[in-house]
């Protein structure tokens, strides 16, 4: 049987909703090796599983959207 090299992360993170996506960019915007796993076949937390057609949240209040520019502006 041969050995299997480990994967060396820095952080993993559970879950890729809003929140685990969020923290994905900023982790890896800060330098650190991150590995981030859903159940889901795609991104996207309750958003993979529930779908709103042409919309980014279910509610327009700035603190429950990203604040990262390139993400939001051509994201429907």
């Amino acid at each position: 049987m041969s050995k299997r090299a480990s994967p060396d992360y820095d952080a993993v993170i559970v879950g890729a909703g809003f929140s685990g996506i969020y923290l994905l960019h900023k982790l890896r915007n800060a330098g650190f090796n991150v590995l981030l796993v859903d159940a889901a076949a795609e991104p996207g937390g309750i958003w993979y599983w529930n779908c709103y057609p042409g919309a980014r949240v279910d509610s327009q209040v700035p603190i429950y959207e990203y604040s990262i520019p390139e993400v939001w502006k051509s994201w429907t």
